[in-house]
């Protein structure tokens, strides 16, 4: 009887278990679907942080202009708008810190001129505004994402 419940058991539980082959197919499901979904994933990411870059962009933007509205001056940098870092003599700093890029790079005003380009201001060609200047830190896919956006 002994004999016959202990080959009762081995049966029953040989039926639960899962054989090698069950949990090798279990596996390459689960390394397809991560083939498929991590470089998706990634691409999102990246994605959101473009985007976030590009709306950091725009407040420093729009900051500078409400900055030369009240100091009827256009900020030197962006340090320059922000509460903390402030000359004494700016009212109305628009910004509460220092925007930081996702990618970790630096934002630069650039003058921009009366006739569309940037660089020093003069005489006959005034600066009319700040634009921010990222440099050449960004690929195409971050270019594509901002022509997209716009």
């Amino acid at each position: 009887m002994g004999e016959h419940r202990t080959s009762e058991l081995r049966r029953a539980a040989s039926s639960r278990a899962f054989t090698l082959v069950e949990l090798l197919v279990v596996i390459l499901i689960i390394m397809i679907l991560l083939v498929i979904a991590l470089p998706r994933y990634f691409h999102a990411v990246y994605i959101a942080e473009v985007r976030d870059c590009q709306s950091q962009i725009k407040i420093i933007s729009t900051a500078s202009q409400a900055f030369f509205a009240r100091n009827r001056v256009w900020p030197a940098s962006v340090e320059e708008m922000s509460r903390g870092t402030a000359p004494p003599w700016a009212v109305g700093v628009p910004l509460d810190g220092v925007p930081e890029c996702p990618f970790g790079v630096p934002y630069h005003l650039v003058p921009e001129l009366q006739d569309g380009s940037t660089g020093v201001p003069a005489a006959g060609n005034p600066q009319v505004g700040a634009m921010v200047d990222v440099g050449e830190h960004f690929d195409g896919a971050w270019i594509t994402a901002t022509r997209h956006r716009e």
